[in-house]
Formats: C-alpha cells, structure tokens, sequence
C-alpha cells in the first residue's frame, strides 16, 4: 500500500512559474496544508507502524515530509530521499511563467502542446522520461509494507498512470490538488480528500 502525497503550495506555485528541479519555499498556506496531510494521515494509519517516509529530494517536499514525519512520530532521520521522485525536469523553462517563455522559446509551448507526452524542453525530460521514472520507482516499492510517498504534481500523474497502466491521454489529464492523498492499494487508486478547513 502507497499513500502518495504532493507537497504544499509554494510562492511559484501562486504566480506561475514553472519549479522542475528548482524550488521556492512553502508558503503559510502550504505549511498549514502539510500540517493538514500530517494529521490526515496519523487518522488513515490508525496506529499502523511507518518506519520511515520516502520524499523526492527537493526542498519543497522535504519539507513537507519533515512536516508530516512530526505528526506521525517519525525521525527525521527516516525521511529518505529518493531521487526517481523529483518533479519533472523542466529544462531551460525552469524559474519561467508562460509569458516569459513565450517571449524567449517563440512557439515552443505550442509545439510541446501538440506532443506533450513525447516533448523534450530544452535541457530537461519529456513526459515519458518521467513515466519512466515512476515505473522504476514502483518496481522498487517493498511489497506487503506500507509506503508514504511524498512527491510533485507531474510525477505522481506518471506514478498513478503506471500503477494503474493508463495511456499517455488519460495520465495527462490527472492533477494532484495540495489537499489530496492518493492510495494506492491492490492495484486500485482510491483519492482521499483532507479537511483544509484549517487552511486559510
């Protein structure tokens, strides 16, 4: 069983520029949102036993994992990095909004737009580079043990598309609110919505 998270809300996630592998801090609203995931999932384990929490390496979801770890009772020390769940690398675009790679890359959104899934940004990965990432994260995920996953928005629409064996179109089409748990369990993907009431 995976419970597969995405970190809070970042200040480039509230004026659109596009993170990849760079990072901007939580903002109050993602540090609450994680606090929000932490107690979530201290409810859904019910006392189940987890040694450690798996998180890509990048600032914005260590955070969160460090966040959720206090609610849980986990060391911080068991915060393992793993770098397959790093967000999808967005190249040259990286630190952008949509205006200013329009005015830099001319026409290149549009070109992406009509092969998204194959698409490489310049200096970055395709979307099925990512897919195939998420398909060795899961081949190394320990069977019969249960897994808190902490990740990014475009990596985890690869990892639920390869749990789930779903085609390029229909994995493109998924997002993964701040708020939302994924749990991935017997071949099935249940979405667990947590109270954000606390929020703001």
């Amino acid at each position: 069983m995976i419970y597969l998270v995405r970190h809070g809300e970042t200040a480039w996630n509230l004026i659109g520029r596009r993170q990849g592998r760079l990072d901007s801090p939580l903002t109050k609203r993602g540090v609450a949102q994680a606090e929000v995931l932490g107690r979530c999932l201290r409810k859904l384990l019910n006392g189940d036993a987890v040694r450690h929490i798996t998180s890509s390496p990048l600032g914005r979801a260590m955070v969160t994992a460090t966040i959720i770890a206090d609610h849980l009772g986990i060391d911080q020390e068991n915060i393992v990095a793993e770098p397959l769940l790093a967000e999808h690398h967005m190249g040259h675009w990286q630190g952008l909004s949509n205006a200013q790679i329009d005015e830099r890359f001319p026409g290149a959104r549009q070109e992406r737009a009509e092969n998204k899934w194959e698409y490489v940004i310049p200096g970055g990965e395709s979307y099925a580079k990512v897919h195939e990432r998420a398909i060795a994260w899961l081949a190394t995920a320990p069977e019969e043990q249960l897994l808190i996953a902490v990740a990014h928005e475009m990596i985890s629409r690869t990892i639920r598309g390869a749990y789930c064996q779903l085609d390029p179109h229909t994995m493109l089409a998924l997002n993964h609110p701040h708020h939302v748990i994924y749990r991935l369990d017997k071949g099935q993907i249940e979405e667990i919505m947590c109270d954000q009431s606390s929020t703001g």
